[in-house]
Formats: C-alpha cells, sequence, structure tokens
C-alpha cells in the first residue's frame, strides 16, 4: 500500500508545531487549516487517529501523536519532519529517505562562491585555472588577511585589466554574486566580518554602488584618486533609476577621503562604472 508523503509545508508546520507543544503539552487547532487537513488525511491514512478527525471543528495535537508520526515516516522512508532536513543537502537527505523536497534543505549553491586565484593553476590540461567555485566553507579564513568583493562578473573573470593597489599581502577575492553565488557571498561575508580584518568592496562608482560599500559591512571601496574620478566620472554613468539611493547617501556619517566621492555622485550626479576604471591606479578608500 502507497500513501503519498507529507508536503514541505505540512513538513514545516509540524515543526513549528512540535516546537510550541514542548512548552504546551497539546494544541487544540481548527481542522480548517489546509497544513492540519494535510496532517490529518495523511494520519487516518496511516490508522494513527479516528477516521472522523476531519469532520470534527477542532482537533488536539499532543506530542505522542507528533513522536507516532515520526515514527511511520522513518518507516516508510519518507522525510521526517524531527529530521534535520533544513541544514542538510539533497545529497544527504537522499541517505535517510525517498522522498525529493526541493524547498527545504541546503540548496546546491548555498555555500558556493566563485574565487579568484591569486596565482593561477595549471591544470595539465594546457589550460591555467584563474577561478574556481567552491564551498567557502572549506576555506581556511585565516589564511587571508583581507577579503575583496568584486561587483561585476566580467570585471572579476578579468580583474588583471583593472591596477589595483592592495596593502594587503593575501587578500581573498570573490565575486559578489547573482542568483547563483549571492547567498554564498553573503555568509562568506558574515564569517569573515567576525575577523575584524579588511572587508574591500570593488563595483560601480554610482549612487548604487557607494549604498552597497556604506550598507553592508564594507572598511573601503576601491576608487581612483579624486582628480582622476571628476576627470573620468559621467552623468551618463547615473542612471536615474539610482536618484533614489541618493538621499539615503547624503544622511550617512562617512569619513573625510570618502566625502569627495560621494559628493561627485550625489551633487554633481556623475558617476564611473567598474567597467571604465580599466587602467587605472585605483586604491582602497576608507568609507565609514
Amino acid at each position: 500500500m502507497h500513501y503519498p508523503p507529507l508536503t514541505a509545508q505540512a513538513l514545516r508546520y509540524l515543526q513549528q508545531l512540535q516546537q510550541r507543544l514542548k512548552a504546551s503539552g497539546s494544541e487544540r487547532v481548527n481542522t480548517s487549516v489546509k497544513s492540519v487537513q494535510q496532517v490529518l488525511l495523511w494520519c487516518i491514512e496511516h490508522d494513527l487517529v479516528p477516521g472522523n478527525s476531519l469532520q470534527l471543528p477542532q482537533f488536539t495535537f499532543t506530542l505522542t501523536l507528533l513522536n507516532d508520526i515520526a515514527a511511520v515516516q522513518r518507516r516508510w522512508q519518507q522525510a521526517c519532519f524531527q529530521d534535520d532536513i533544513k541544514h542538510k543537502s539533497r545529497m544527504d537527505n537522499a541517505v535517510n529517505h525517498h522522498q525529493e523536497l526541493k524547498s527545504i534543505g541546503v540548496k546546491p549553491r548555498q555555500h558556493r562562491v566563485l574565487l579568484k586565484l591569486n596565482t593561477p593553476a595549471n591544470t595539465g590540461l594546457g589550460v591555467t585555472v584563474e577561478c574556481i567555485d567552491i564551498d567557502w566553507q572549506q576555506l581556511t579564513l585565516s589564511d587571508y588577511d583581507a577579503l575583496l568583493v568584486v561587483e561585476n562578473l566580467d570585471c572579476f573573470y578579468q580583474l588583471q585589466r583593472f591596477a589595483l593597489e592592495l596593502t594587503c599581502q593575501q587578500p581573498l577575492i570573490i565575486y559578489r554574486g547573482d542568483k547563483l553565488y549571492s547567498k554564498g557571498c553573503k555568509a562568506l561575508k558574515a564569517a569573515w566580518l567576525k575577523q575584524h580584518k579588511p572587508v574591500l568592496y570593488f563595483g560601480d562608482c554610482d549612487a548604487k554602488g557607494l549604498s552597497i560599500a556604506l550598507n553592508e559591512g564594507y572598511s573601503a571601496m576601491l576608487l581612483p584618486d579624486i582628480a582622476t574620478l571628476q576627470q573620468q566620472a559621467s552623468p551618463a554613468m547615473l542612471p536615474d533609476e539610482q536618484l533614489k539611493f541618493i538621499p539615503a547617501l547624503k544622511a550617512k556619517t562617512i569619513t573625510h577621503t570618502f566625502t569627495p566621492y560621494l559628493q561627485v555622485v550625489c551633487e554633481q550626479l556623475k558617476g564611473l562604472r567598474q567597467q571604465n576604471m580599466q587602467g587605472i591606479l585605483l586604491k582602497p578608500i576608507s568609507v565609514n
């Protein structure tokens, strides 16, 4: 006999319910709730509750019943709400049950970052590798003295075309990320900030770029000297849709050295794209 397993929504409901039952012992719920209906129908099919349970206006859940549900789920090799599904990969979850739950668990790229190697590696295939896709948790962060986050993917891949004047000896260079890599970058940066070491941002010198630098924990932004910026910046490189960032930028408390850069963007309404910084000497400018 085959009973369809509980959905991801129903599993999350049971996880939350279990937390409440640990404090209260039991909970009376309305059977009109969709997740309750799914759970009760499953329980009826497995003879865990009376067959008329769904016909009642309310039903009382207990920890004993939830433990019985978990036991049946494990016996039938279905995803069990008591297991740590959320923090495991699909590969690990597949070892414990046959049910595919794409909305629960660690996504394949959740911890992945795109890393720029400081020294290109020889593959033995006649080509060298300059960038790798890696789980950031495999990195020993203490081996690096600064984190450099690069905004645009084309600039990241061709970073050698930029003149970066970095004071650090062993930078950890990653792509800030799109839908594929942004979560990994965010998680790595959160772990990095706990070390209280420099975290540098390299992106567009426009309203959005400055907003990222000032609001996401960066200590400095890679920029040309102010005279060069004045010469190279253009109103055409400050999109109209970014003007909404300017009031918040003007209200920020920033360093004396960063003030002229903010003035170029917020008062002169000029910007400089990252791609247009090729060949210009770029230094870390402290932001706040």
